[in-house]
């Protein structure tokens, strides 16, 4: 059985993963911090197969809790999907305090680069390759609006990405990215229809349809597939 680690994993993309790796037998272990109650249902339901792990991403010493439970589990991992990430509101740039963006910077930046060090002591020497996925976002690209202390994380992780899969290759883990679009989830269920006017297939796109294409890229089909940002956004 392999196994595949998502931060964020409670709500979100990160929930609809959970699952999805669940029904393709894997056996999975997710952070989550605020979600205790969905936390404990999706545990619950998939029972064995899942564990959960409160975590505040943003501290080194509460990263280090699921390493921990790893070593006592004696548990190796197949691949690391990094999807949490800090929430922030919309601003503009001159009202943007420094520490808010130390803030982003700590879970969006720094907590990907210590849980991908931490993570490779936990990656199986086979013949087959462990992944690396990191979720970006399309505003890496085009720096969203008024989100100039998030999209430039977001750029800082793809570029991460393609650095680290030519240095990790040698070591049989691919390193991707996944840049969603205007996903529809339950926190963020955005109606605006100049939204989705921009949008050519004309609607939002769903958790679940984000968690199928992590879900190819972590399997053996997607092994050629390395050091390079995939965006779904239904064309915007």
């Amino acid at each position: 059985m392999k196994t595949i680690l998502v931060t964020g994993g409670s709500k979100g993309i990160g929930k609809s993963l959970v699952f999805q790796a669940a029904a393709k037998n894997y056996r999975v272990i997710f952070t989550y911090n605020k979600s205790v109650k969905e936390a404990k249902k999706i545990c619950k339901k998939l029972k064995d197969q899942c564990i959960g792990v409160k975590v505040d991403l943003s501290k080194e010493v509460d990263r280090g809790k699921i390493f921990k439970i790893l070593k006592k589990k004696k548990i190796k991992i197949d691949c690391l999907v990094n999807n949490a990430a800090f929430d922030v509101k919309r601003k503009e740039f001159n009202k943007i305090k420094i520490s808010e963006i130390k803030k982003v910077y700590e879970v969006n930046v720094f907590a990907i680069y210590d849980l991908i060090q931490k993570s490779l002591k936990f990656m199986k020497s086979n013949k087959n390759w462990c992944s690396i996925i990191n979720i970006s976002s399309t505003a890496a690209k085009f720096g969203g609006k008024l989100y100039t202390h998030y999209a430039p994380t977001k750029a800082a992780i793809e570029n991460l990405t393609i650095g680290l899969s030519r240095e990790l290759s040698k070591k049989r883990v691919r390193v991707l990215c996944v840049a969603p679009g205007v996903i529809d989830t339950k926190k963020e269920n955005i109606k605006n229809k100049a939204i989705i006017k921009s949008i050519p297939n004309s609607r939002l796109g769903s958790p679940d349809e984000v968690a199928k294409l992590i879900i190819w890229l972590a399997s053996d089909d997607a092994e050629y597939i390395n050091g390079t940002s995939i965006t779904i956004s239904g064309g915007r």
